[in-house]
């Protein structure tokens, strides 16, 4: 059997199409069939069920899934201990803040959850602006780096991972929904915002300008619990990521609301500085966040 087969199998069982699975893999759909057929008559079973152009696993397909996942995972096991010195390599991985705040910490807790040889130690992670995490990269102070927009003075290669949807935020104590999106009243309305190369005031700058507006009253915070805080307790209104404050949503203490010229998003991007990865570490760590599936949304 090939593992790579196997590799493909487990991937279109996992997303439930061929297609998916192939985009994952950097695979054509047609090279996804034919590996998933190859594994079909080296067993002599029919492991998908194929209807309405959909595909679900057969009774055999049930069990090769179950039992490939253990497989993949001990050949990995089995490379990472014939491997000399994996255990001692590491990885340092700069996240701007959001990703910081809101997504580092479930998927390090995956990678390690499918990876069961990659151990917490190994991981390293640093959190600060866009700006910060990119200089640090630059200088090779970090091997690998998740960033709120790409950053235009570096040339990196990049992969975008996440679509954040950004929406307006206003406290309950306002009495002003934020829905109700006039400029005027915009205008007249205290922002919090973020200092100077967080991602974050670059899409706040860009909404004024989309918006034709020149708010009076401006406050300047560095830090997004600050800014959160700040809203909650009525001091004026803020750009968020809709995945940053759904706690503050469900608890009904921010009301927010999408922009109404336009849904407004900003990509998240995984950057690496070098074309040759430094250890097997380091690209299994990048493949691993390219491979994640769809873009989580936020409960709220």
């Amino acid at each position: 059997m090939n593992l790579e087969h196997l590799k493909t199998f487990i991937a279109a069982a996992k997303y439930e199409s061929f297609s998916q699975a192939g985009k994952m893999l950097n695979l054509s759909q047609p090279a996804v069939s034919h590996q998933i057929s190859q594994l079909e008559t080296y067993y002599n079973k029919q492991l998908f069920i194929r209807a309405n152009r959909k595909i679900r696993l057969s009774e055999s397909g049930k069990i090769l899934y179950e039992h490939g996942q253990q497989l993949l995972a001990l050949n990995a096991k089995l490379e990472s201990l014939l491997a000399e010195g994996d255990r001692s390599e590491t990885i340092k991985i700069g996240c701007s803040n959001t990703i910081g705040e809101c997504l580092i910490s479930k998927m390090i807790q995956d990678l390690i959850k499918w990876n069961p040889d990659i151990a917490s130690h190994q991981i390293q992670v640093t959190i600060g602006t866009s700006i910060e995490i990119t200089d640090l990269l630059y200088a090779s102070d970090i091997d690998v780096a998740l960033v709120e927009g790409q950053a235009g003075r570096y040339d990196f290669i990049s992969h975008e991972f996440y679509d954040d949807m950004l929406v307006l935020g206003v406290s309950p104590q306002l009495r002003v929904h934020p829905e109700n999106q006039d400029p005027a009243k915009l205008e007249e309305m205290t922002w919090l915002i973020r200092e100077p190369g967080c991602a974050i005031r670059q899409a706040t700058l860009d909404l004024w300008k989309g918006l034709n507006i020149e708010p009076k009253s401006v406050l300047v915070y560095n830090s997004n619990t600050l800014i959160r805080e700040g809203v909650k307790n009525g001091l004026g209104v803020a750009v968020f990521s809709k995945l940053a404050i759904c706690p503050e949503v469900q608890s009904g203490q921010i009301n927010v609301s999408p922009f109404k010229d336009r849904d407004r998003f900003r990509p998240f991007y995984l950057l690496r500085k070098d074309k040759q990865f430094k250890s097997s570490l380091h690209e299994r760590v990048w493949n691993f966040i390219r491979s994640l599936a769809g873009n989580p949304k936020a409960p709220c």
